[in-house]
């Protein structure tokens, strides 16, 4: 891969970060557009360093996707300049932060406008986002090499490099400060949580961090609610995944449904007769079909089959099929699709005796 060149308008001999960055633009921006910003100011100081989209991947443990993403979103919010030619990006020039945005001249405002310079440079600057709550920090080196250091969270560092069979790299030692210092998990929590992990042969920081943050929206705070809440979640899915014939891990919104009927810690056996209604009713696995009979159940307070065949009789009670004019029940005909509009309609269904009454009407006429 060609080296790109790379420019600034100040001139510098170590590694400075301006002060309206820090100000202005880090707090709205994601960790790794601000790692990538550092990292050119990095390449910058003192002697020139080779800056290919390769090399800064590798030193900043992103692809080479993240680093294209981020430098887009500087160019963009005029904090670098690219060059780029057919399409293949061959120069990044630092800008000046403190060059201020232009005012608009006056010959461009209408009569009477009042500017106020305050306001303009206010509203120039990049639009602000919520702060993601589960955002990870940028942590530096001397944070997590203290991490590294410290007695207890020491032993549990080398732990996890057994579990995972190598050497942590930063991106590991962030996610564990991320998981001790914003999660607040314990040494033993953090350690069940990657044994759960790599049992079931994950062994990516960012599925790990997924699971955490989905423990921590569960409010799981200990082994033992972990090993509690794992039990449900894996029985749930072990049911559904047997009934539905999954045979893969549940996407997003099934994975939903399969913690809500976890947490409402459902015997199997209602689980897998909610599954099986809907197979025998709609002929598909279908999350929201079996997310209605169960809430229905759980809301009714059903915990046994035994109660569930009671509120089935219950409702029949209360939903009576239409009977004939000799008291016999007439079976409920579902209606059905057809080429014929005649058939589209729930036929009418004869008791014996109308049927005989019918025979006399038409030998009559005969």
């Amino acid at each position: 891969m060609s080296t790109i060149s790379l420019n600034t308008e100040r001139k510098f001999s170590a590694t400075v970060v301006p002060n309206l960055f820090i100000d202005r633009y880090m707090p709205s921006a994601n960790g790794s557009y601000v790692k990538v910003y550092l990292y050119l100011l990095r390449c910058l100081s003192g002697a020139a360093k080779p800056f290919t989209l390769s090399t800064a991947a590798d030193a900043l443990d992103e692809t080479e996707k993240d680093i294209i993403r981020a430098l887009s979103y500087w160019e963009k919010n005029k904090v670098v300049s690219l060059i780029k030619e057919n399409e293949s990006l061959t120069g990044i020039t630092l800008l000046d932060l403190n060059v201020e945005p232009s005012l608009p001249q006056p010959s461009e405002l209408a009569a009477g406008t009042v500017i106020s310079i305050e306001k303009y440079r206010r509203e120039s600057r990049p639009e602000v986002t919520p702060e993601d709550p589960y955002k990870r920090p940028v942590y530096t080196e001397t944070q997590l090499e203290a991490l590294r250091q410290g007695g207890d969270m020491s032993m549990i560092l080398d732990a996890i490099e057994v579990y995972l069979g190598r050497l942590l790299t930063p991106q590991d030692l962030s996610l564990v400060a991320f998981l001790s210092d914003k999660l607040g998990f314990s040494g033993d929590l953090i350690l069940h949580l990657y044994e759960y992990c790599i049992d079931k042969n994950k062994k990516k920081w960012e599925y790990i961090e997924k699971v955490a943050i989905s423990w921590h929206q569960e409010g799981i705070d200990s082994v033992e609610k972990a090993q509690e809440y794992s039990v449900m979640y894996d029985t749930c899915f072990n049911v559904v995944n047997k009934v539905f014939s999954l045979g893969r891990m549940p996407i997003g919104p099934e994975r939903d449904f399969i913690r809500k009927w976890s947490s409402w810690k459902l015997p199997t056996e209602l689980l897998e007769e909610a599954c099986n209604r809907t197979i025998m009713n709609i002929s598909k696995p279908d999350f929201k079909y079996t997310d209605r009979i169960l809430e229905s159940w759980h809301k009714a307070g059903a915990t046994t089959l035994a109660e569930v065949k009671a509120l089935d009789t219950t409702h029949a009670l209360m939903n009576p099929r239409p009977t004939a004019t000799d008291g016999s029940v007439r079976p409920a005909v579902p209606m059905t699709k057809s080429a014929g509009s005649y058939n589209s309609y729930p036929q009418r269904q004869y008791s014996s005796q109308e049927l005989s009454s019918l025979e006399e009407k038409l030998l009559k006429q005969m």
